[in-house]
């Protein structure tokens, strides 16, 4: 069993039609998983059913042995938190300060301990300095970060990024891919919902989601030599893995690994 094991869930806003199809899906501690998908393919679903946002019609959700329901909810979501697109939709506090609280609060850490974790935090992320600003005062890339710190301060041991990017401009995207790499590299386990291919070339694991149902899942360097995958997913390899898939002749070999090599570190 999976570090998360995700088994024969189905969900439906409905009750007609499912959103989720009989999904199985086994995440090992330490894994980044970019899962990928069309609109409408069931991703951020996925993601709300994992925090226990929405409950499932049917299948269950294991994290860490623990089995999500109604009754383990509150354990289970000292493990786990969720960045969403907007970061709008999660501040919750008057000030930077208050929201990086406002979990710890929920979980009923010692004043002390939230006061250095606060500072901890607001430090790893580079937001020491606007612990007194109000949300209006911040950038989108800033508000993100106010937002990882929250769920850093928790403790989760696995962090979800719902679209986290989708509302930044080039240069708060990519620092927030690469502080999301970081955290990576100390251990922590990563889930990021995206439509973004570039960004999801940085995962170990990629899991495709096509009209609800696992489509592909596999290590992201087999997955992306397969262009038709993608293709039928109605989504788009970069230009360089496009040109490396189409090398077929082994005379190419080392053109392909460059450009391979290229991709990786995007």
């Amino acid at each position: 069993m999976g570090y998360i094991t995700i088994k024969d869930l189905n969900f439906s806003y409905n009750r007609k039609q499912n959103v989720l199809n009989n999904i199985n899906v086994e995440i090992n501690k330490g894994d980044w998983v970019a899962v990928l998908g069309h609109n409408g393919s069931g991703k951020s679903t996925l993601a709300k059913a994992l925090v226990g946002l929405i409950e499932p019609q049917s299948g269950t959700i294991t994290i860490d042995g623990l089995e999500l329901t109604e009754e383990s909810a509150y354990d289970i979501r000292k493990k786990i938190g969720i960045v969403f697109q907007n970061p709008d939709n999660q501040f919750v506090g008057v000030t930077v300060r208050d929201d990086i609280a406002f979990g710890m609060e929920n979980l009923q850490v010692a004043r002390e301990e939230m006061i250095e974790r606060i500072l901890f935090y607001a430090d790893k992320v580079q937001m020491k300095n606007f612990l007194d600003k109000e949300p209006s005062q911040l950038s989108g890339g800033q508000k993100q970060r106010v937002a990882i710190a929250g769920i850093l301060a928790m403790k989760t041991d696995i962090i979800i990024f719902d679209e986290a990017t989708s509302m930044l401009d080039p240069s708060a995207r990519e620092e927030l891919m690469s502080y999301i790499k970081s955290l990576h590299d100390e251990g922590l386990t990563i889930i990021m919902i995206t439509h973004d291919i570039n960004e999801a070339l940085l995962a170990d694991k990629l899991l495709i989601l096509k009209e609800g149902e696992v489509f592909a899942q596999d290590d992201s360097r087999k997955l992306m030599r397969h262009k038709h995958l993608f293709v039928e997913s109605h989504l788009e390899l970069p230009v360089a893995l496009d040109v490396a898939n189409e090398l077929k002749d082994k005379k190419y070999d080392l053109i392909k690994e460059t450009l391979w090599a290229y991709v990786s570190m995007k």
